[in-house]
């Protein structure tokens, strides 16, 4: 197959190199998309980890509709950015999804999902580990069944939650390592009072 592979953070590189070691054609791409290139490069697939740009309907249709995303979050609960921190702060369901992309900011129908339950002894770094090796172990093991992932498609349940960027920016002022322990950062957050949805 041939698949564009969308990424900002380099953790996303080992689940590029695994498809290219499965015998995959990857086009790695950081950069916004432009849709006639998209058209031209006849993809058969294009996945999305950590890419910051949001896709818009044209640049989807130019992809073919074959799409997909893995988000470090359990859909449609924290939705949007820094997915594990609000996970964390709200004590939201944790875990990683695979879903198709719509338009719409992590809207599209879910293929695969795994909870991913940490204890408070994890750091925010940590925490956010187990969400990158989770998110990709799922990833691995729903490539298997790529063929069945039209069918398997079903669509998210209830209204979850969305954080944009500027959300949280009075929560992270709480932060001045990423070694804190998962505790230490929610009692930083009661103790501000920060701990709120917007």
């Amino acid at each position: 197959m041939k698949i564009l592979g969308l990424y900002n953070n380099d953790c996303a590189l080992d689940l590029f190199r695994w498809l290219t070691d499965t015998g995959n054609e990857v086009i790695l791409w950081k950069d916004r998309l432009e849709k006639e290139w998209c058209r031209l490069q006849r993809f058969d697939l294009c996945v999305s980890y950590t890419y910051r740009f949001i896709l818009t309907e044209d640049i989807l249709e130019a992809l073919g509709k074959n799409a997909v995303n893995i988000h470090n979050s359990l859909l449609p609960w924290n939705r949007g950015a820094d997915p594990n921190l609000w996970s964390i702060a709200e004590r939201t369901p944790r875990g990683v999804t695979l879903h198709y992309m719509e338009a719409g900011l992590d809207r599209g129908c879910i293929i695969a999902q795994e909870l991913v339950d940490d204890g408070d002894d994890e750091t925010l770094s940590s925490s956010y580990g187990n969400l990158d090796s989770a998110a990709k172990r799922m990833f691995q093991k729903a490539f298997r069944y790529y063929d069945f992932w039209p069918s398997m498609k079903k669509q998210p349940l209830g209204d979850g939650s969305y954080h944009a960027g500027k959300d949280g920016r009075e929560m992270k002022s709480v932060i001045d390592t990423y070694h804190m322990s998962v505790s230490e950062f929610r009692s930083r957050l009661d103790r501000y009072e920060i701990r709120k949805q917007k």
